[in-house]
């Protein structure tokens, strides 16, 4: 009988070891969550502080569009950039400024060009970019819109 009960004694001393250290592992894991929970929450506040948010238009034509909405960009960025931040974008450049050619490898067609649209909230009115699109900065909530033509 007593052999049983030294056994007894030492399974249940086993078992509380395991849970103390489980307890442990628990307490330990909690904390570190909520350490990285709150080093999360600050590094978003510096991300907004050095980004802006763009919605980007991409018609490739036929029926195809697709939305960026929300897109985070750096500041300061110009169309250029942040349409990088969403697709792959081919371009080419000369002292008139940047000229793209294909987006998502659409582009090269005889007479087809990506040309670039902005959002006018005051008129309400899509407008086309005066500048070349290395040198439209944007703003926070600027729309903007890549439009596959044809001439």
């Amino acid at each position: 009988m007593t052999k049983y009960r030294n056994m007894w004694m030492w399974v249940a001393a086993a078992l509380l070891c395991t849970t103390i250290g489980a307890s442990y592992l628990a307490v330990n894991y909690l904390s570190r969550a909520q350490q990285l929970q709150t080093d999360y929450e600050a590094l978003l506040e510096d991300i907004e502080d050095l980004t802006m948010r763009v919605n980007i238009k991409i018609d490739y034509g036929e029926g195809t569009i697709e939305w960026y909405n929300n897109t985070r960009v750096p500041l300061d960025a110009n169309l250029l950039t942040a349409t990088q931040v969403v697709v792959s974008v081919d371009y080419s450049t000369s002292e008139l400024g940047t000229f793209v050619d294909k987006i998502e490898d659409v582009g090269g067609d005889l007479n087809t060009y990506w040309l670039w649209n902005y959002f006018d909230v005051d008129s309400g009115t899509w407008e086309f970019g005066p500048v070349g699109c290395d040198s439209w900065v944007l703003h926070n909530g600027d729309i903007v819109s890549w439009v596959y033509s044809s001439f």
